[in-house]
């Protein structure tokens, strides 16, 4: 994936605002509260039709704007992405209604964001690492996709007949579907281990080149499916033997429904540290940059895709000798675009062969109303298809 181009129109602090990238290292530098992050939001939220900070769309609407559409220029398709509170979301690919998400990720391709928000993938839940990703495996194999739907669908079937067990209906009903969650979770199993690890493989040296002090992190799944060797009979005796409990609760709590996505760093000796409960702030930031480059090699591995990566303020916590070996590596192949708020962080020859991006734009005006947890930006003097304000009937 390469954007060239993006048209941001009532995003966050952006009132109306176009850019163009380059097809390589790009830098986006300007003070705090100039917009940055916004960017890099925005060109996410045009190729994937969600955000990577929050769940709530209506916050990424400037205040007092009745709408919000971004629109992406690739290689090959135009992207188009719009959302009003109270109608919902509307997405285009090349002027057409895309049928769903899906379709709209296999034709823009592959696509990674760092931001403030993404630590959480170290600090926050299993579900929260689990979530993550499943989304990013569905992208790259439709096997994997239907798989986790096969999954979640026997889950959902069994819970409603542990119910019924416990409000009195003949323990004999759970029978077909343990044997139907065992087979869909041995089948999901084994595809999360096959690209953990794959993913663990690309991680290791990624980590070690950011981490702080060279540290040695590992990445590797925690599953209940360890202790059963992907075995559906195994399976299907762990799942028997916690039935008593399980039916008190109506709930399976066992299979790849717990599965957690674990950053060790291993010490002398042997021991562990759990960067999630013991890691630095700066080695969480190494550990989620270290994940963001192993999914992208992957991607491009299994797709041929290499992807698109934007990355928020990830210099100013790295050492200049980890600042170079980032920048040698975005700069290698791939788009990828990364804000500072200082070009000192980058050198000479690195800034030549960069595409600069200051912000505020040339000429551009208050955005007036930002979006309610943004300051005030600025805005490019970019037109829109319709007033400012009004939904118009070209928007996505």
């Amino acid at each position: 994936m390469i954007v060239s181009h993006l048209h941001l129109v009532n995003f966050r602090s952006y009132r109306d605002a176009a850019v163009a990238f380059g097809q390589r290292l790009n830098v986006i530098v300007g003070e705090n509260a100039s917009g940055k992050t916004n960017l890099l939001e925005a060109a996410y939220f045009a190729v994937r039709a969600s955000s990577p900070r929050t769940n709530r769309e209506e916050k990424v609407v400037r205040r007092g704007a009745a709408f919000t559409r971004v629109e992406a220029r690739l290689a090959d398709h135009v992207s188009e992405v719009g959302y009003a509170p109270g109608q919902g979301k509307r997405v285009r690919l090349d002027g057409v209604a895309a049928q769903s998400l899906d379709e709209l990720r296999r034709h823009t391709g592959e696509a990674f964001i760092f931001v403030p928000e993404s630590l959480l993938l170290i600090k926050g839940s299993p579900a929260r690492r689990r979530a993550h990703l499943d989304a990013f495996a569905c992208g790259l194999e439709r096997a994997y996709a239907a798989a986790l739907a096969q999954c979640q669908e026997a889950l959902r079937q069994r819970n409603a007949q542990l119910l019924r067990v416990r409000e009195g209906a003949p323990v004999a009903l759970l029978d077909p579907w343990d044997r139907q969650l065992a087979t869909a979770a041995v089948e999901l199993g084994r595809r999360r281990r096959a690209l953990v690890g794959r993913l663990a493989a690309r991680f290791a040296p990624a980590a070690a080149a950011l981490a702080p002090a060279a540290a040695a992190l590992e990445l590797r799944l925690v599953s209940h499916l360890d202790g059963t060797g992907l075995d559906e009979e195994a399976y299907l005796r762990a799942l028997r033997a916690r039935r008593a409990g399980e039916i008190q609760r109506a709930s399976s709590a066992f299979g790849p429904q717990r599965d957690d996505l674990e950053v060790v760093e291993r010490q002398d000796g042997g021991a562990e540290r759990d960067l999630r409960v013991f890691g630095s702030q700066g080695e969480q930031r190494a550990a989620v940059l270290a994940l963001l480059l192993a999914e992208r090699a992957v991607a491009e591995d299994l797709t041929g895709d290499l992807g698109a990566l934007f990355l928020d303020d990830v210099m100013s916590e790295l050492d200049d000798a980890r600042r170079r070996l980032l920048v040698r590596a975005l700069c290698r192949e791939g788009q990828s675009i990364i804000t500072t708020t200082d070009l000192h962080y980058f050198t000479d020859d690195e800034l030549a062969g960069a595409r600069v991006i200051e912000l505020p734009p040339p000429g551009a005006e208050p955005a007036g109303a930002a979006a309610a947890d943004e300051p005030a930006g600025a805005t490019a003097g970019a037109t829109a298809d319709g007033p400012v304000g009004e939904w118009p009937e070209s928007a996505p």
